[in-house]
């Protein structure tokens, strides 16, 4: 019978990782981080989409889905309650205009969670009979979902549209084609930032990864969000401290 044994250093770092995050959201506790303008770009497609008179399509992409994050870490971590309270807080704002608004996810906990946060936006907006649940729509993978997206674009004629998340190639063309035939505004932006040159060929607003993380710890005044931005930038100038310490001392012979 063989014993893998834990590797310390592992071990070490999981733990300094864990006390920074914690400590993060004692200090940053009511703190409050500069506007994001991948926000007031989301309000003024509810603006457009109520001139429109049409609904708004809400995709965040395969990434917004991931929850479990396994292989994102810390960055799906602090993405997916920032898609949600970027939800609440559009279908806030589009409560009082009536405007109607489309979203899915190929994730069944995602979907209720989805279901969740848009209701209590609906409900803070002075119009909770205005939410649907028939429109968060749940597919299993995510041909489905783009396909469904498509679909409604054109039926529904779809004026405005904010996709923020981890999509990948072919779902943005797809759905990028689909929302240009109805001359809809886009808010795009996503979480990798070697996808984002595809949304800054078509988009009227491009979000940068960094904005798409902070939308949760800037609409929240929950401090995990912020401890998580604050802990991966404490742990980054570790690390970078790390290197170049080591590399002065391999330098000088010591290593």
């Amino acid at each position: 019978m063989s014993f893998q044994l834990v590797r310390v250093d592992i071990l070490a770092v999981f733990i300094i990782s864990f006390f920074t995050l914690l400590i993060s959201a004692f200090v940053l506790k009511g703190t409050k981080l500069r506007q994001i303008p991948t926000v007031e770009a989301s309000f003024e497609a509810i603006r457009v989409a109520t001139e429109k008179g049409s609904p708004l399509l809400f995709d965040t992409g395969w990434t917004g889905a991931n929850f479990w994050g396994h292989s994102s870490g810390l960055t799906t971590l602090a993405f997916v309650p920032a898609t949600l309270e970027l939800l609440k807080q559009i279908a806030k704002e589009a409560a009082p205009l009536g405007v109607r608004i489309i979203t899915g996810t190929t994730n069944a906990v995602y979907a209720m969670m989805s279901r969740d946060f848009m209701e209590a936006g609906y409900a803070e907006g002075g119009h909770p009979e205005a939410f649907n649940p028939e429109d968060i729509n749940f597919y299993p993978d995510n041909t489905g979902l783009v396909l469904s997206d498509v679909e409604k674009i054109h039926r529904l004629n779809i004026g405005a549209a904010v996709m923020i998340g981890g999509h990948n190639q072919t779902s943005n063309i797809v759905i990028y084609e689909a929302l240009a035939a109805t001359g809809a505004m886009l808010v795009a932006g996503e979480i990798w930032p070697n996808d984002n040159s595809m949304a800054a060929l078509v988009a009227d607003y491009l979000s940068f990864a960094e904005e798409n993380i902070a939308i949760g710890a800037y609409l929240s005044d929950d401090p995990v969000p912020k401890a998580i931005l604050a802990g991966e930038d404490l742990i980054k100038a570790f690390l970078i401290g790390v290197v170049v310490i080591g590399g002065l001392l391999f330098g000088m012979g010591v290593l």
